[in-house]
């Protein structure tokens, strides 16, 4: 799986201290921004674990409904005679 949240935040953290022990304020402003930057990336990849989980699961020799099936959607658009339509 693409990503570590835990890797994102030991990021963060370094860029803190970074931000911490430089001298110039254009440079603490720079680190603090990244370490907003891992931090948000690091919540990012927890919220979508689940997604990405059900993703590399599926088997796609499956037709396209499996997803919505995968991630427990209650309906999912269809098509029939030519038309879209909602199960």
């Amino acid at each position: 799986m693409p990503g570590n949240p835990e890797q994102c935040r030991l990021n963060a953290a370094r860029c803190l201290k970074l931000a911490k022990r430089a001298r110039r304020p254009e440079m603490r402003e720079a680190f603090t921004a990244l370490a907003d930057t891992w931090a948000r990336l690091a919540a990012e990849l927890e919220s979508d674990e689940p997604l990405l989980r059900a993703i590399s699961e599926l088997e796609f020799s499956e037709p396209y409904e499996a997803l919505p099936l995968a991630l427990k959607l209650r309906s999912w658009p269809t098509v029939a005679e030519g038309s879209v339509s909602r199960e």
